[in-house]
């Protein structure tokens, strides 16, 4: 090669490595070998080290799989309806047969009062009944002779009169013990407290020989005997972040997985979402209840888990993992560990912007052919400066030609036209610019994706859009097809890059801050040197 490019007779050496033909290419001719030498000796350690960079990045295939979008949650278990027992009679505790943890059914014994003073109540209304019973038939009879006697005119009205009074009065007296009879009875059952529904006992803050006060006459509210709730059916309350939060609605699927069970998940249901948000260390987050059927009563309330809302569920994409993807800002990080340029690969990334861009003008042209009505929904709905609308197929936009796709100030930019007054497809200002619809611009180029596929010579810049992405994996909806290699780059080989970055500046500067007091030193190569300006 030597010969062919310089001249002079073959030098008897090895080949130069393909890296090194790469970098000094096939140039013009250099006027000696002591030149070339020193110009691919210059070249061949940047070349080296992006060759072993590149080849350092692990790589994964583009495949097809199942894709689960889901929002992840850590909550507690806690009861659905919690019941604080009281007694309305007040009193000594004499018995009390349940403990904490103590599974009773509706109606068992759950604390039995003294019933000392409410018996004797009991006992004295009884007795008022029976008096008031035979006062009435007493009266009764009473008020039958006395009519009898009315009716032979044996005695006076006055005298009927107070007999009919006198039956009135007993009968209203025995309506009076009979309530009196039923208040005491009340009182005296009162006094045994049983279980109102089925469920474990959660507390037990008094013990037998307990004073109680009464839950109807105190002023407190009454003492609280114990806590029970049902627990065959109890639900988890879990804090989700705001940024989730519009995923999530009632009756959707949950999973939970407790901590004291790592390996058996259970199955529950979005309850609801409940309006109050709560704050923790300037997060905001809302409350989410996850209802669990607890048939096997392993879940207990306080245990700690999390939760897992299924949101979308894809069968059979084309995924590309997460690590794979960067953005437009990361492209000067991202391609030193790589081996390339970030010029060379923003323009690549360009370049496809611009094709896709071409791509949907065309399709949106020929979907809209003649019609100005058509293309002016298509492209904007009124031409001219200043609209907030601007270009269209049809419209001529200001400074735009036939049908221009620009404008400037406009809202919306670009069109299926030709280019207005901001340039090609779209003005200088817009929200979007450029293209149809939804043809990234200059506002979501930063926006963009991009994957790095390996090939036979290196990576390679491509343009990709994804759909529904979780944690792990993003759909593929273009740019890439199955099978191809796609480079992985971790947050921290991106840190790590950076820093490698600065420290190589900082070695070639010296430490000092280039431009001040140097120059472009020809000996020894040196970038900043003595005397005169970079």
């Amino acid at each position: 090669m030597a010969a062919g490019l310089l001249g002079h007779p073959r030098i008897p050496d090895k080949p130069p490595t393909d890296c090194l033909c790469r970098c000094i290419g096939t140039a013009a001719r250099p006027p000696s070998i002591a030149l070339l030498a020193l110009a691919a000796l210059a070249l061949l350690p940047g070349c080296t080290r992006r060759q072993a960079a590149a080849e350092t990045v692990p790589t994964e295939a583009v495949a097809r799989q199942d894709l689960t979008v889901s929002v992840e949650a850590t909550g507690t278990v806690e009861p659905i309806n919690l019941v604080d027992v009281k007694s309305k009679a007040s009193g000594q505790i004499l018995q009390m047969p349940v403990e904490v943890g103590s599974v009773v059914r509706q109606g068992d014994l759950l604390v039995q009062i003294d019933t000392h003073d409410v018996q004797n109540q009991y006992d004295q209304a009884r007795a008022a009944l029976e008096a008031a019973r035979a006062k009435v038939e007493v009266s009764s009879a009473q008020k039958q002779r006395a009519d009898d006697l009315f009716g032979q005119q044996v005695i006076t009205a006055p005298e009927h009169e107070a007999a009919v009074l006198d039956i009135a009065n007993a009968r209203s007296a025995l309506v009076q013990a009979e309530t009196n009879l039923e208040l005491a009875k009340q009182r005296l059952d009162d006094a045994t407290v049983r279980a109102p529904q089925p469920g474990t006992v959660l507390s037990k803050p008094v013990s037998t020989g307990t004073v109680i006060s009464s839950a109807t006459s105190s002023v407190g509210g009454g003492t609280t005997l114990l806590q029970m709730a049902d627990l065959r059916q109890i639900r988890m309350r879990a804090l989700v972040s705001e940024t989730d939060i519009g995923q999530i609605h009632a009756g959707q699927q949950a999973t939970v997985t407790v901590d004291a069970y790592p390996n058996r998940p259970f199955t529950g249901t979005v309850e609801k979402i409940e309006p109050q948000s709560v704050v923790q260390q300037s997060v905001t987050m809302f409350p989410v209840l996850v209802s669990l059927a607890n048939e096997d009563a392993l879940l207990l309330p306080g245990m700690n888990g999390e939760i897992t809302v299924l949101v979308e569920r894809r069968t059979d994409v084309l995924a590309v993992p997460v690590d794979a993807l960067r953005s437009m800002r990361e492209l000067a990080t991202v391609a030193p560990a790589l081996g390339l340029d970030p010029d060379s690969v923003r323009a690549q990334v360009r370049a496809q912007l611009e094709s896709r861009r071409a791509a949907r003008e065309r399709d949106a042209a020929a979907a809209t052919p003649g019609d100005s009505a058509s293309a002016r929904h298509a492209g904007g709905r009124q031409g001219g400066g200043g609209g907030r609308w601007r270009g269209g197929a049809a419209v001529q936009g200001t400074g735009g030609g036939t049908g221009g796709a620009g404008g400037r100030g406009g809202r919306w930019r670009g069109g299926a036209g030709m280019a207005g007054t901001g340039g090609a497809a779209g003005g200088a200002g817009g929200r979007f610019a450029g293209g149809g619809a939804d043809t990234p611009g200059a506002a979501t180029q930063a926006q963009a994706q991009v994957a790095f596929v390996h090939t036979g010579s290196g990576f390679v810049p491509r343009l990709v859009r994804v759909g529904v992405s979780n944690y792990d994996y993003s759909e593929v909806i273009a740019g890439l097809e199955e099978g191809e290699q796609v480079a992985l780059l971790s947050v921290s080989q991106l840190q790590q890059q950076r820093k490698e970055d600065l420290s190589r500046i900082r070695q070639r500067v010296g430490g000092a801050v280039p431009g001040i007091g140097g120059g472009s030193g020809a000996a020894g190569g040196a970038r900043t040197g003595a005397g005169g300006g970079r």
